[in-house]
C-alpha cells in the first residue's frame, strides 16, 4: 500500500455554500457601484466656501472672518460649504458624512470640526459634526439650527 497514489478528493461547495458566495459578490458590487457616481469634492480653502455662486464676495469675506475669529476664541472649526448640486444618489447624511471625513474639518486629535452643507438645486443642506463636538452640537440641536434659524432666512430669501 505505500507505494499507491494518493486519492485527491475534489472538494464542491453545496449549493448553499455557492449562493452564499454568489450573494456576498453582488453586495459587494452593489456596494462599489452604489457609491461609484459620487464625487467628493477637494478640501476647501476657506472657512466659508461658496461654489454655487449665491453670496456676495463681500459677504463671504465677512463671514470668513467671523468663523476664523470663532475657530481662534473656540479652536473648534466651522466650515460653510454651497455646491449647487449634490454629487452622489446617496442618503444626505451618509454623502456629508464622508466628505466632512475626507476633509478633516477641525483638529485631528480632538475632532471638534462641524461642517453646514448647503446643495442649492436640490434644496438640502446638512450639518455634519465631528465626534469631539456631539456633546456640545448634538443631532437634536443640528437639526433645529437648520429648521429654525437657517431654513426660514433661505425661504426670505436672506
Amino acid at each position: 500500500m505505500p507505494n499507491q497514489p494518493r486519492q485527491r478528493r475534489l472538494i464542491v461547495p453545496s449549493r448553499s455554500e455557492h449562493a452564499i458566495h454568489l450573494f456576498l459578490a453582488a453586495l459587494t458590487l452593489f456596494a462599489i457601484s452604489a457609491n461609484a457616481g459620487e464625487v467628493i469634492p477637494a478640501t476647501p480653502s476657506a472657512y466659508f466656501n461658496d461654489y454655487a455662486g449665491v453670496v456676495s464676495k463681500e459677504a463671504a469675506s465677512r463671514f470668513n472672518e467671523q468663523l476664523a475669529q470663532f475657530e481662534r476664541e473656540t479652536s473648534n472649526q466651522v466650515v460653510v460649504a454651497v455646491f449647487p448640486k449634490m454629487q452622489s444618489d446617496s442618503d444626505i447624511a451618509d454623502y456629508t458624512q464622508r466628505v466632512a471625513e475626507a476633509w478633516g474639518v477641525g483638529q485631528k486629535e480632538r475632532r471638534n470640526g462641524v461642517v453646514l452643507f448647503v446643495f442649492i438645486q436640490d434644496r438640502k443642506m446638512f450639518i455634519q459634526v465631528g465626534y469631539g463636538l456631539e456633546g456640545a452640537l448634538p443631532d437634536a440641536t443640528a437639526f433645529d439650527i437648520n429648521e429654525s434659524h437657517i431654513k426660514p432666512m433661505f425661504r426670505a430669501g436672506n
